[in-house]
């Protein structure tokens, strides 16, 4: 895939801008810039998200499109440990997840359709592992249809464009179609299905006929994937656990939506603290359930708590209030004389971009202002310190 002198190009420019070195045509004879500034943009772009790749430098990366749907390490090692034995990918794609099964040593069938992805993750499966994954270019659902082999679980990624290079969401719109593998499950084999973040669980609860669980997937307080797990012993009302993986211990909470359905929906004014769940409660839709005893909701579609006691234990952003009042200048002037303050809206009649720039407030500082609807559907203001981590 790359020549010497190609890696030795590219180690030599990894930090250079991709859009300069593109233009230096003249000044580098014999190399092909069309073939490595790509390269070069994609190991950075990727440093953070996969440094055991990028450690590797015969490793060749696939054109854009196909390094924006591929798991990160982390993700792609947190699905490894919740499946194991034989696995087929049947979307393999860049191939991140298929070398996170196989690094926990499951037994791995990759397989891909486009023909210069799968040579090109067939390449650096060989550069990172060996020879300990089978590679398959075909049609993923052709292949499940000729192949009558057993399989503990089967992992789908489905690619989320359509026909025209659209952005797709639905289980259904997406390609391939997930509910033509649903046949499939039977037996100890089950079916485990990454998606996108913006899919809605319930929806896709629904059009999985039910499903054994859920993960919402975080990493530094956005939700990067949703993974279904399902099995001839499917629900429809699963356990929904929200993991953020850039804790040491990454499950942040859990519950059923049918716990939320009752839960009392309990409001109040503003305490001495207030709460802003991770994202993953959000997504999960953990509104009521999340509050509790001892903390109150603040309004009914206002997804912020308070409580009169610290809760320490409480999953997302926590802070100490400074002060409240009514979003007017002469509150603004009293409070943050300095007109800087970092600004958090919820079920509010403005954006942040809109108060800064009516109340001339800059981005900085140690102070958070929150501005929301109250239990009364009041708008407020609270200026808030954030509490430091235990």
């Amino acid at each position: 895939m790359l020549s010497k002198e190609e890696i030795k190009f590219i180690q030599e420019h990894a930090h250079d801008d991709p859009y300069q070195l593109s233009l230096s045509k003249g000044q580098n004879k014999g190399i092909s810039l069309g073939k490595l500034v790509p390269q070069i943009q994609a190991r950075q772009k990727l440093a953070q998200k996969l440094p055991s790749w990028i450690a590797q430098e015969e490793i060749f990366f696939p054109p854009q499109l196909n390094l924006e749907q591929a798991s990160s390490e982390d993700t792609a090692l947190f699905k490894a440990k919740l499946i194991q034995g034989k696995i087929i990918d049947l979307t393999g794609g860049m191939g991140v997840d298929s070398w996170a099964f196989a690094q926990l040593g499951h037994s791995v069938t990759y397989v891909e359709r486009d023909e210069k992805l799968a040579q090109i993750t067939q390449f650096n499966h060989r550069v990172l592992l060996g020879d300990s994954v089978q590679h398959i270019h075909g049609d993923g659902i052709d292949y499940m249809k000729k192949h009558t082999s057993t399989w503990d679980y089967i992992y789908l990624d489905p690619a989320r464009r359509g026909s025209k290079g659209e952005k797709v969401i639905l289980l259904e719109d997406c390609e391939p179609n997930v509910l033509e593998l649903l046949p499939y499950i039977e037996g100890n084999t089950q079916l485990l299905i990454k998606t996108s973040p913006l899919l809605d669980i319930s929806r896709a609860i629904q059009s999985l006929q039910g499903v054994d669980k859920v993960w919402i997937i975080g990493v530094k307080n956005e939700v990067k994937e949703l993974l279904f797990l399902k099995s001839q012993h499917a629900t429809m009302d699963p356990i929904i656990e929200i993991h953020e993986l850039s804790l040491s211990n990454s499950l942040i909470y859990q519950g059923k939506l049918s716990e939320e359905r009752k839960a009392p929906n309990k409001m109040g004014p503003l305490d001495q603290y207030l709460y802003e769940p991770h994202a993953g409660i959000l997504k999960a839709g953990f509104f009521k359930l999340i509050a509790g005893d001892p903390l109150i909701k603040l309004g009914l579609n206002t997804h912020l708590y308070t409580s009169t006691k610290r809760e320490a234990s409480f999953p997302g952003r926590q802070f100490k209030v400074i002060a409240q009042g009514n979003p007017d200048k002469k509150w603004i002037e009293a409070h943050i004389p300095l007109g800087k303050a970092n600004i958090s809206t919820r079920n509010f009649p403005m954006s942040p971009e809109e108060i800064r720039k009516k109340w001339k407030i800059k981005e900085g500082g140690p102070w958070t202002l929150f501005a929301f609807q109250d239990e009364h559907q009041k708008n407020v203001l609270a200026l808030t310190e954030k509490c430091p981590l235990n």
